[in-house]
C-alpha cells in the first residue's frame, strides 16, 4: 500500500505542476464584452474538476478497499463488505461532483457563443458484465515451479458505476472516464497445469507436482476491485433517429486483490485476518459500440464494450510465496445518461 501511495502522489504532483502553470482565469476573456466560447469554458471545467477527481477518488477507493477488508477480517459477509467498499467512493465522488458544479455555475463565465456544432456533456452510468479471469499464471518466487488456469468464472455484487464528461461532434467525440468494479470468483472447479516442485511443509521437503490437477475453489477465493481512470475516443456514424458510435479507449487502473487464501497453492483459509490484501496499478483497454438516443440538452445511451484488465501481485507467504498475473475479460452493458454542460 505504501509503495501505490508513493507512486499515486508522484503522479498526481506531476499533474498539478503541469496544471499551475495554466491559470483558468488567465485564458478566459478579460473583458466582460468579449466573447466566451464553449470550448474554453470547458476546458477550464475540467481543470477544476479532474484534479480533485484524480485527488480524491483514488484516496476514497483504497480507504473503501480497506473498510472492506477489515469487514471480512469483522467475520461480514462479502456482500456486506462490498457495501462499505463501495459507499466510500461514491460518496467522495458526490462531494467532488457537487463541487465542481457549483464552480461551473458560480466561478466559470457564461459561454456567450451561439454555436451548437459540439456538444459538451457530463455522463453517469451503470454497467453490469459478464466477466472471467483468463491465462492466470502463477510462478513460484523461487523459481522452482509455475502453474496455469486457461480461465475462471467470475461474478459482481455491484455492477460496475462510473462518470464520464467530454465532447461529441458531427464526426468524432471524447470524453474522460471514471469508473468503480467489483468482481469475485465463483464456486467452481479449476484446472491447473502445473510444472516443477513445490514446498511441502507438512514434511519440510519439496515434491514433484502433477502435470495437471483440479482444485475446488471457495466463491469469493479472490476478490477483485478497481478504480479505472482513462481516456475514450469514438466516431460517430450517420444518424437514422439514433445517434450510433464505435471507438475505444484505455487508461489506468488502481486494483486491490483481496482473500482469506494465501493463493492457489495453499488453500487452507485464514480466520480473522486476510491472507492476502494486495493492492497495485496496471492498465486496461475496451472497445465500444454505442447508440445514443439524443434531446435537445440529454441522451439516453447503450453501449456494448469487450473489456481487457491486467492485473499482477503477491501472494502466498514464506516458501510458497508466489507472483501472479491475469486478465480479467468481460463483456460489460452499459446504459446511462448524458447531460449537457452547459
Amino acid at each position: 500500500m505504501k509503495k501505490i501511495n508513493y507512486h499515486y502522489f508522484l503522479i498526481l504532483l506531476s499533474l498539478q505542476i503541469s496544471i499551475a502553470g495554466n491559470n483558468p482565469v488567465d485564458s478566459l476573456p478579460h473583458n466582460e464584452m468579449e466573447v466566451s466560447t464553449k470550448k474554453q469554458v470547458f476546458k477550464q471545467y475540467l481543470l477544476n474538476s479532474i484534479p480533485s477527481s484524480l485527488f480524491f477518488g483514488p484516496y476514497s477507493f483504497m480507504f473503501g478497499v480497506t473498510l472492506g477488508g477489515n469487514s471480512i477480517v469483522d467475520g461480514d459477509s462479502p456482500f456486506v463488505a462490498n457495501t462499505k467498499w463501495l459507499v466510500t467512493p461514491l460518496l467522495a465522488g458526490f462531494l467532488v461532483q457537487a463541487a465542481s458544479h457549483d464552480i461551473k455555475n458560480n466561478i466559470l463565465k457564461k459561454p456567450t457563443d451561439v454555436d451548437n456544432s459540439t456538444f459538451y456533456y457530463s455522463i453517469f452510468y451503470i454497467g453490469p458484465d459478464i466477466s472471467s479471469i483468463k491465462e492466470f499464471k502463477a510462478e513460484g518466487a523461487d523459481g522452482r515451479w509455475s502453474a496455469n488456469l486457461a480461465e475462471a468464472e467470475m461474478g459482481i455484487d455491484y455492477p460496475p458505476l462510473g462518470y464520464r464528461t467530454g465532447f461529441s461532434t458531427q464526426r468524432f467525440g471524447m470524453d474522460y472516464e471514471m469508473s468503480l468494479l467489483a468482481h469475485h470468483t465463483l464456486k467452481q472447479t479449476a484446472f491447473y497445469n502445473f510444472n516443477g516442485q513445490i514446498y511441502n511443509k507438512e514434511y519440510n521437503i519439496y515434491v514433484d507436482l502433477p502435470t495437471a490437477m483440479e482444485i475446488d475453489l471457495p466463491a469469493h477465493f479472490l476478490m477483485l476491485h478497481s478504480m479505472f481512470m482513462g481516456i475514450n475516443a469514438y466516431y460517430v456514424l450517420p444518424n437514422f433517429g439514433i445517434t450510433p458510435y464505435v471507438g475505444g479507449g484505455a487508461g489506468l487502473l488502481l486494483n486491490s486483490v483481496q482473500s482469506q487464501y494465501p493463493g492457489p497453492a495453499n488453500l487452507a483459509q485464514e480466520e480473522g485476518s486476510l491472507a492476502l490484501d494486495e493492492m497495485e496499478m496496471n492498465w486496461g483497454y475496451h472497445g465500444m459500440v454505442g447508440f445514443r438516443y439524443m434531446k435537445s440538452e440529454s441522451f439516453y445511451y447503450l453501449e456494448f464494450r469487450p473489456t481487457f484488465h491486467n492485473f499482477q501481485y503477491n501472494s502466498g507467504t514464506g516458501l510458497l510465496k508466489e507472483n501472479d498475473q491475469f486478465m480479467l475479460q468481460s463483456f460489460q452493458f452499459q446504459f446511462g445518461i448524458g447531460t449537457s454542460i452547459f
